[in-house]
C-alpha cells in the first residue's frame, strides 16, 4: 500500500447525509402532497354528494323549493338560490366553501308528481 495516502472519509459522509437527507424530504413531501389531495377530493364529493341529496329532496317533493334557502347537514350546510332556470348552490364544509350551479325547471317536479300518482 502506498504510505504517502492522507485522504479521509468526511467528504464522502457529507455526501452520504445530503443525499439522504434530499431523498428523505422528498418522501415526506410526496406524503404530505398525497394526504392534503386525499382531504381535498373527500370534501369536494361530501359537498357534490350534499348537493346531489339537496335536488333529490326538490325533486321529489320532500323539501319546497324557494328563491334563497339553505338545507342543513350533519357534515355541512347547503345554500341555494333558484333564479329562474338555474339553480345555485353555496355549500359550506369544514371551513371550506364550495360553489356549484344545475340547470332547473321548475315544473319537473309537476312531472315527477303526475307519473308517482
Amino acid at each position: 500500500m502506498n504510505d504517502n495516502y492522507k485522504g479521509g472519509i468526511l467528504l464522502t459522509a457529507l455526501l452520504f447525509v445530503f443525499l439522504f437527507s434530499f431523498i428523505f424530504i422528498q418522501v415526506l413531501d410526496d406524503f404530505q402532497l398525497t394526504q392534503q389531495f386525499t382531504q381535498r377530493t373527500k370534501e369536494y364529493y361530501l359537498a357534490k354528494t350534499m348537493v346531489s341529496m339537496l335536488i333529490s329532496d326538490i325533486k321529489q317533493g320532500n323539501v319546497k323549493l324557494k328563491n334563497k334557502g339553505q338545507q342543513n347537514f350533519s357534515a355541512g350546510i347547503v345554500h341555494y338560490e333558484y333564479d329562474r332556470a338555474v339553480l345555485k348552490f353555496v355549500v359550506q364544509l369544514n371551513q371550506k366553501t364550495y360553489k356549484f350551479q344545475e340547470e332547473y325547471q321548475e315544473n319537473e317536479i309537476e312531472k315527477i308528481q303526475l307519473k308517482n300518482k
